[in-house]
C-alpha cells in the first residue's frame, strides 16, 4: 500500500505543477500581449523570465511559509499570507524589470528619464493584426491552465481511488481472515460432539473418529496459510467429516456422490463444501426418524463450477434464514459473496419433510483473474 511519505510527496508535486502551470500561463499571456504591441523578443523572454521566478516564489511559499499561518483566524490567515506574499513578489517584481532596463536601455527603474517625448509608431499592418493577435494570444495560456488542471485534478481523484480500493481490500482480506477463523473451531467442535456421543456407546468407533480427526486436523494446519484449495481436496476433508458422523449414525444416513471428473483440479476456497454437508446431516439427516440420503454433486456448467448438496432430512419452513442463523451457512455465504460478489451468494430450496437442496457456485477463473 502506499505510505503516507510518498502520498505527501506526490501532493507537492501536484501543488507545484499547479503553481507553475498556472503562473506559466499567466506570463505567457502577457508576454504574448507584449510582443503584439511592440513586437520585442527581449520583452517577451523577460516577462517569461519573471513568470518562471514568480511561481518558483509561489511554491516555496505554499511549500514553507504559508501552512505556518493555519492556526491563526481566516481574516488574519489572508491578511498576514497577503502580507508576506506582497513582501515577496514586489522585490522579485523590481528586479527583473531593474535587470531589463539595465542590460536593453541602460537607465534604472529608479532613475530620472532625460530624454524626450517618444512616439511610437504602429504600422497599419499591425493594426490590423492586433484585434487577432490579441485573440489568439489567449488560446495557448488558457489551454495550458486547461489542461494542467485537468490532469491536476484526475490524478488527484485517480490517487484517492486507488487508497480507497487498497483499503477496501485490506479490509475485505482481514474480514476473509476472521471468517476462516470461524470455521475451524465451528468444524472441530461438531465433530467432537458427534464423538462424544460414540465414546460410552462404541469406544473403538469413537477412537477411529479421533483418528480420523486428527487426520483432518493435519490436513487444515498444512493448508492453513492457503485459502484455496482443489475440488478434490475438499471433497477429501467431506469423506472424512462423514466418516465420523456415519460412525454414529450408522445406516441411517446414506452417501451418494455424483462428481464430474474435470471438476477435481479447479480451485475453490477451502472448506466450502463441509458446512454445507454438515448442515445437512445436523438439521435434516439426524432430525428426521429413519434417517435419509445426502446427495453431493459437483458439476463444470459453462464458466462455473456448481456445488449441490441434497438431503432427504426434515426440511425447513423458512429457507431463507437458514443463512442468518447458523455459522456454517452464513460462513459460506459470506466468503462467497467477499471473494466473487453477490451474484455468487448461495442457492437454498427446502420443502418441510422432504429435504433440503444448497446450490454453490464458484467462478473456474481464479480471483485474481477475475478482478484483473
Amino acid at each position: 500500500m502506499t505510505d503516507l511519505s510518498s502520498v505527501e510527496r506526490r501532493s507537492w508535486r501536484q501543488q507545484g505543477l499547479f503553481v507553475y502551470g498556472t503562473g506559466l500561463a499567466v506570463g505567457l499571456y502577457l508576454a504574448l500581449l507584449q510582443f503584439s504591441r511592440v513586437g520585442s523578443l527581449s520583452s517577451f523572454l523577460f516577462i517569461l523570465f519573471g513568470a518562471v521566478l514568480m511561481s518558483t516564489a509561489a511554491w516555496l511559499l505554499w511549500r514553507y511559509v504559508l501552512p505556518r499561518t493555519t492556526g491563526m483566524s481566516m481574516r488574519a490567515q489572508i491578511a498576514v499570507q497577503m502580507l508576506v506574499s506582497g513582501a515577496i513578489f514586489g522585490p522579485i517584481a523590481f528586479a527583473v524589470t531593474e535587470l531589463y532596463l539595465q542590460l536593453f536601455l541602460q537607465r534604472s527603474i529608479f532613475s530620472p528619464y532625460l530624454g524626450g517625448d517618444l512616439t511610437l509608431t504602429v504600422s497599419a499592418a499591425r493594426i490590423q493584426l492586433e484585434p487577432l493577435i490579441i485573440a489568439s494570444a489567449t488560446v495557448v495560456p488558457t489551454a495550458l491552465l486547461c489542461v494542467v488542471g485537468y490532469h491536476l485534478h484526475w490524478s488527484r481523484i485517480l490517487l484517492l481511488q486507488s487508497r480507497e480500493r487498497e483499503m477496501r481490500e485490506m479490509a475485505m482480506a482481514a474480514q476473509l481472515v476472521a471468517l476462516r477463523a470461524q470455521v475451524n473451531p465451528h468444524f472441530f467442535f461438531n465433530s467432537l460432539n458427534s464423538i462424544a456421543q460414540l465414546i460410552s456407546t462404541d469406544p473403538q468407533k469413537a477412537e477411529d473418529c479421533v483418528e480420523r480427526l486428527a487426520e483432518i486436523f493435519r490436513y487444515i494446519l498444512k493448508r492453513s496459510d492457503d485459502e484455496f484449495v482443489s475440488c478434490a481436496d475438499e471433497l477429501e476433508i467431506v469423506d472424512s467429516y462423514l466418516e465420523i458422523e456415519k460412525a454414529r449414525f450408522g445406516d441411517a444416513l446414506r452417501i451418494v456422490r455424483d462428481i464430474d471428473p474435470r471438476a477435481n483440479s479447479i480451485s475453490l476456497p477451502g472448506l466450502l463444501l463441509q458446512p454445507l454437508v454438515e448442515n445437512a446431516v445436523k438439521h435434516g439427516i439426524s432430525r428426521k426418524i429413519g434417517g435419509g440420503e445426502v446427495r453431493i454433486e459437483a458439476r463444470v456448467e459453462g464458466p462455473d463450477l456448481v456445488l449441490r448438496v441434497r438431503d432427504t432430512g426434515a426440511g425447513m419452513g423458512v429457507a431463507r434464514a437458514a443463512f442468518d442463523s447458523g455459522v456454517g451457512l452464513r460462513n459460506v455465504r459470506d466468503r462467497l459473496v467477499k471473494h466473487y460478489g453477490d451474484s455468487y451468494a448461495p442457492k437454498l430450496h427446502s420443502t418441510e419433510g422432504e429435504g433440503t437442496t444448497v446450490t454453490v457456485r464458484v467462478p473456474i477463473a481464479s480471483p485474481e483473474r477475475r478482478a484483473a
